[in-house]
């Protein structure tokens, strides 16, 4: 397993429970799950999904396009998000980097927004598509949160305040 020093990066934080995760048979489901959507969501996009906006009523385009949008936002997020993982649990970025560059998952109002008026008009399979992009991209959410946020990590509420007495007394 990959070994991250964190005096080494400079961080301070828990560097092991990402490690962990990032080395786990989850994550690389949820890899191969991501790839596999991304496949299926270019493949409508550019293929089936074209007829059937070429077909579909012209007051429907704006629609098609915002939530198609949408749908690329959600899983080009989770793609970054993912392989910035792959990428530290590899060694090509460290602790630090990973914290300098903000590798957090993006665009939560986006792609948590829901589906612009009219979009239950749209086919099937885009809302298919839809349905399992912003189910996938909550799971990162969530994932994210409970890997970075210092309260998820079970970091002490009562170490945060004194270091915040330390602080206004310092000065």
């Amino acid at each position: 397993m990959n070994e991250i020093n964190s005096t080494q990066s400079g961080e301070t934080g828990d560097w092991q429970g990402l490690i962990s995760f990032a080395n786990s048979d989850m994550f690389d489901r949820l890899y191969n799950e991501a790839m596999r959507m991304i496949r299926e969501s270019a493949n409508y996009l550019e293929l089936e999904g074209v007829i059937e906006r070429q077909r579909a009523p012209e007051k429907l385009a704006p629609i098609f396009a915002c939530e198609s949008m949408r749908l690329t936002t959600r899983l080009l997020q989770v793609t970054a998000w993912l392989l910035a993982l792959r990428a530290l649990k590899g060694g090509e970025l460290t602790a630090g980097e990973y914290t300098a560059r903000n590798y957090r998952l993006g665009s939560r109002e986006v792609c948590l927004g829901g589906p612009v008026r009219g979009a239950g008009l749209l086919p099937a399979r885009l809302i298919e598509l839809l349905a399992e992009s912003k189910q996938i991209y909550e799971r990162v959410s969530r994932l994210d949160e409970l890997l970075f946020d210092d309260a998820a990590r079970g970091a002490n509420p009562v170490n945060a305040h004194l270091k915040r007495i330390e602080q206004a007394f310092a000065n």
